[in-house]
């Protein structure tokens, strides 16, 4: 009964405790990373919902404008015209006074810019402001156009 007992240490022993020790590591971080992910996958979601929401307030936007648009186009079609046929009116008024007194040209045609281009109508040109008198006394400004 006296038998001794004796107790090596080798590094195959310390190799396989390290081994046993790792295995059992990554089943305790499993859990951990199923929540990650989960919570990933829900922001992601919400992150594609609120993009899907902007993307919709910008093209309810855009087709607001485009009604806005469409609206100042035809109002300025309305004003364009109505300068327009003014215009024409005053020149036929004008005509009518002076035709009186003029001859017609040899061969009976009278020539006209409407005449040659029935389809459109003649653009009426605005008129620029003179220069004030106060402006063309002060020699101390010098204005430049490019």
């Amino acid at each position: 009964m006296g038998a001794t007992l004796s107790v090596i240490y080798s590094a195959e022993c310390l190799a396989a405790q390290a081994a046993s020790k790792k295995a059992a590591r990554p089943a305790a971080i499993l859990p951990l990373l199923v929540i990650l992910f989960v919570v990933s996958y829900v922001i992601l979601t919400m992150l594609v919902f609120e993009q899907g929401q902007t993307i919709e307030s910008q093209r309810t936007l855009i087709r607001e404008m485009l009604k806005d648009s469409t609206q100042l186009a035809a109002i300025k079609g309305k004003l364009a015209r109505d300068d327009d046929k003014k215009a024409h009116d005053k020149a036929s008024a004008a005509d009518a006074k002076g035709a009186g007194a003029s001859t017609p040209p040899p061969g009976g045609k009278v020539p006209d810019k409407e005449s040659k281009r029935p389809g459109k109508s003649a653009r009426s040109m605005k008129q620029i402001p003179g220069k004030p008198a106060a402006d063309l006394e002060d020699v101390r400004r010098s204005t430049q156009v490019i």
